[in-house]
């Protein structure tokens, strides 16, 4: 029996026994606010969520967040090798532009193909995590299709105090931040700054990819946030929230000119949003968000811009949106959610190659929502009912514009019941839709959004010191937008796809143990073509055992992952892989706490994207302090 099947055994018969949901021993009913549009217990969900706190994000020590999401329920991802390079998320075996992130409640642009722009985050920025998994399209719109990762920043609580930590590790990694934050005269305000560096490995395996250059690619950021907020009366406040980010990191290239050729993305990310919270009456609960941001990224080539093809250069992406949304309380069990939204997107291509010295791609899209959650006896449901119109344009090089205006209407309705005071069963079906990037419509305007039907069923648990839920979901999607393999090479509405599947996740406490698991069981597949969905693997899950021993808290972390197709375009496989990594932390005081880390403990070789390298073994320290 292989590593991999006996690790898999291993999960499956610990999830026969205890199946922990929730982040911590302490907090296995935490308040939520991304599974209906409105704060609720984790218990009164009757969508698939789950919660990384801020103890869980410094237990880690991961670097990104696609290494600090590797082993939640629901989640994979794809990486063209180390810290800030090209990430893929699969929410439910999704495709990667079939999900949809957050900040404190902003969408996170994407870019002209589709891809998130927010993968290198830095995590000291952020105090929780919920992930909703399934299609959410009815709550949030286009692309909500696999799930929604909605990320809270820190900020400001208590007595002002200073906190921040220093982090040393393999590949020469360097982290380290810094912050204030607290109330003070009615303000609540939070102010932070830091820097990631990493020396790095070679992103490509050159065995596979011979001109690649087999240097190391190196990582930087240095960032800054400003949170505040104040009540300029008795029922209303006001915020604003300021991000700012500058990074660089080298990549490699699978067809440079030499193999000594340097390839470098330099990226800026910067975000303003003003905020307020208001209450009409005790009933009725109100917020606007008015947003706005922009995204630069230069493409450089042994030291000057790259313009060696069309799609390289400078990369310039503004994002504004405004949401208005309202929370109404009709009665003591019945609760109205309702607003409007608003978003434009627009990226503009700089380059110097003929005739294409420029082209810009913009997206609007306009939604309005209304949902409901009412609770009667044992039972309680949720129903949500959301439209979307849009508008997608491709302007090229000589002012010819092409552009398609789809628009979608997506519902949700949700139904649980209460067995038990601690046992629940939950099912919903939903439908969504997922409107064609900018790039696919200057392809095809004859496109339209693809379209998806979601069911689940589940059983969960919640105890004093243990919690559980497994979950059966099925997405079946049609008009999925993929590219013909024949000339000409297009986008075209003709692909079916469907994936089915199992989650079951959960903690408990046995012998002074704290247990977190989690095993996912899917069939994700393309049956137009009959093969599996790239990068997205049959079953995968994670162990996380944590013990208390003197005054040290040590741990062990195993993560598994089946075989994976790469890609639709090729035959490659990425092998199955299982990642065993150690910690131990020690409290120093009231404020101090060291940690240390062993990753990849034995040095497994792996991919998540065919032809790039994974980090090995690495050690990791990290020194924090929060005054208390």
């Amino acid at each position: 029996m292989s590593f991999f099947k006996r690790i898999s055994l291993g999960v499956c018969l610990l999830h026969c026994i205890y199946q922990p949901v929730f982040s911590q021993e302490n907090s296995l009913n935490p308040v939520i606010v991304t599974g209906a549009l409105s704060e609720q217990p984790l218990s009164d969900a009757l969508a698939s969520v789950s919660v990384i706190n801020r103890e869980e994000i410094e237990k880690s020590q991961s670097s990104t967040l696609a290494d600090l999401l590797q082993g939640e329920v629901g989640v994979e991802f794809g990486r063209n090798g180390g810290i800030g390079s090209t990430t893929s998320f699969f929410l439910r075996g999704q495709d990667s532009k079939n999900i949809a992130i957050f900040i404190d409640g902003v969408r996170s642009p994407v870019d002209q193909l589709g891809a998130l722009q927010i993968t290198d985050l830095p995590l000291a920025q952020v105090e929780k995590i919920e992930i909703l998994r399934g299609n959410a399209s009815a709550l949030y719109g286009n692309a909500a299709i696999g799930g929604v990762i909605n990320v809270f920043t820190r900020q400001g609580v208590g007595k002002p105090a200073p906190y921040g930590s220093v982090t040393l590790g393999g590949d020469g990694l360097k982290e380290l931040n810094a912050g204030y934050g607290g109330v003070i005269q009615g303000i609540k305000f939070n102010l932070q700054a830091g820097s990631i560096e990493s020396a790095g490995f070679s992103a490509m395996n050159t065995s596979q990819k011979p001109l690649a250059n087999p240097d190391s690619d190196s990582y930087q950021n240095q960032y800054f946030s400003v949170a505040l907020e104040k009540k300029i009366s008795f029922d209303t406040s006001l915020g604003i929230r300021v991000n700012h980010s500058q990074s660089n990191y080298d990549y490699d290239y699978a067809s440079s000119s030499l193999t000594t050729d340097t390839h470098q993305q330099t990226k800026s990310n910067d975000s303003y949003v003003l905020f307020v919270n208001t209450k009409f009456n005790t009933d009725w609960k109100s917020r606007l968000d008015i947003s706005s941001s922009k995204i630069n990224y230069e493409e450089i080539l042994n030291g000057a811009r790259n313009t060696s093809y069309y799609l390289f250069g400078l990369n310039e992406g503004k994002q504004k949106s405004a949401r208005w949304f309202n929370t109404y309380a009709l009665q003591e069990k019945t609760l109205l959610n309702f607003g409007l939204d608003y978003s434009t997107d627009q990226l503009v291509f700089t380059g110097t190659t003929a005739n294409l010295d420029s082209y810009s791609m913009q997206r609007s899209s306009n939604g309005v929502f209304v949902g409901v959650n009412h609770a009667w006896n044992n039972w309680t449901f949720q129903a949500n009912i959301r439209r979307d119109v849009l508008d997608i344009a491709n302007t090229d090089a000589y002012a010819v514009v092409t552009s398609i205006n789809p628009n979608s209407t997506s519902g949700l309705l949700g139904i649980g019941y209460s067995l038990f005071p601690q046992w629940k069963l939950t099912s919903s079906v939903s439908n969504g839709f997922s409107a064609p990037t900018a790039f696919d419509v200057s392809q095809n305007t004859k496109l339209t959004p693809a379209k998806f039907q979601a069911k689940e069923v589940g059983l969960a648990y919640l105890g004093e010191v243990q919690s559980f839920r497994v979950v059966y979901f099925e997405i079946d999607t049609t008009n999925s937008i993929e590219y013909d393999d024949d000339s000409p090479y297009a986008p075209t509405n003709a692909y079916i796809s469907k994936n089915r599947g199992i989650e079951s996740t959960g903690q408990a406490k046995w012998g002074g143990i704290r247990i977190k698991a989690s095993m996912v069981i899917q069939t994700p597949r393309n049956l137009t073509y009959d093969e599996a969905l790239a990068r997205r693997a049959k079953r995968y899950g994670s162990l996380d055992l944590i013990k208390r021993i003197d005054v040290y808290d040590v741990g062990v972390k195993i993560f598994a992952s089946g075989k994976r197709k790469d890609s639709h375009y090729s035959s490659d496989v990425l092998e199955s892989y299982a990642l065993l990594s150690v910690y131990a932390s020690r409290q120093f005081g009231k404020d101090w706490i060291a940690r240390v880390k062993l990753h990849n403990i034995l040095d497994e070789s792996y991919q998540l994207a065919y032809g790039f390298n994974t980090p090995g073994r690495m050690l990791t320290a990290t020194l924090s302090y929060q005054f208390h």
